[in-house]
């Protein structure tokens, strides 16, 4: 009896002692099948992000250190100019782009009575940026609206890494699935799910080269007027140019109203009326031809 006793003593003793040897070394005991279940589960959290010092993340639990992630800004700007003569801009502009290693994704030229009109979007490398405004500036007479804007994605950029990560593990442990499956339903329930993932990781891969691209070259929206077509008309306080812009755009308002009316009576009404009418017609038809045969037989009875 006192055997047992000392014995249920000893095992107490050493539950406690492994106990504070868990706690002092600020590690829970694991059980034996999170143990075994750990190795399969390490590759979906490795390389999550390289390790911050204390203090350096955000309320979002992302790191905010400049060295561990660089930033992900989409740049744009939107320039209007006034110009002595809008085609040799056009080209100045364009030959820039190239320069720069960038290029023209459109051009439109409007062509007035008093000159060209144009308007242009580029694209070139982010870091030159500034000095391609600059150029684009020195070409003007004068720069009459400026505006740079920027978009910082990076958030959405870490989130799609992770989600990459997660896809590619998950796509792995199929493979593996696929390959010790035993039977063929078993092997094309896994084949089934692997296309889903492997589609999934095709968008995820192309909306972050789509991020990357979009942040390693930045859009110049560039508006470029003569100078002869910018200067207003102004007689005696009056400028008709505004009068005659405000009697056109209320010819236009009057146009699109009729058009959008006739879309309706033609696409709406007429089919309406139609299905209304024919039936009545129909019915008109029938009526008009029992009263004649009516007639007729009356009349020969007569």
């Amino acid at each position: 009896m006192r055997k047992r006793r000392l014995f249920g003593m000893l095992a107490a003793l050493l539950v406690l002692a492994g106990v504070g040897c868990a706690a002092q070394s600020g590690i829970p005991p694991v059980p034996q099948m999170e143990r075994e279940a750990a190795p399969e589960a390490m590759p979906t959290m490795v390389a999550e992000a390289p390790e911050e010092p204390a203090g350096s993340a955000d309320a979002g639990g992302r790191p905010t250190d400049a060295a561990a992630i660089e930033r992900l800004i989409i740049r744009n700007a939107n320039l209007e100019i006034v110009v002595r003569d809008t085609e040799s801009v056009v080209d100045q502009v364009s030959a820039l782009a190239e320069e720069l290693g960038g290029y023209v994704i459109e051009s439109t030229v409007s062509e007035y009575r008093e000159g060209k009109r144009a308007d242009l979007r580029v694209r070139v490398p982010a870091e030159d940026l500034d000095q391609a405004l600059e150029r684009i500036r020195d070409m003007a007479m004068e720069v009459r609206r400026e505006n740079i804007s920027g978009q910082d994605v990076t958030d959405e950029y870490v989130d799609l890494q992770s989600r990459l990560r997660h896809l590619e593990a998950t796509e792995d442990r199929l493979l593996t699935f696929m390959e010790e499956a035993e039977d063929t339903e078993a092997a094309l329930e896994v084949y089934d799910r692997l296309q889903n993932i492997q589609a999934e990781i095709e968008q995820v891969r192309g909306r972050m080269q789509y991020l990357e691209e979009s942040a390693a070259m930045a859009t110049i929206t560039l508006q470029v007027t003569p100078s002869e077509l910018a200067q207003p008309i102004e007689v005696g306080g009056w400028r008709p140019q505004g009068t005659l812009r405000n009697a056109f755009e209320s010819l236009i308002q009057v146009f699109q109203f009729l058009v959008d009316a006739l879309i309706v009576i033609l696409v709406l009404v007429v089919p309406v009326l139609a299905v209304i009418a024919l039936p009545i017609v129909g019915l008109f038809f029938l009526i008009r031809s029992i009263i004649r045969r009516r007639r007729g037989k009356e009349n020969q009875a007569d």
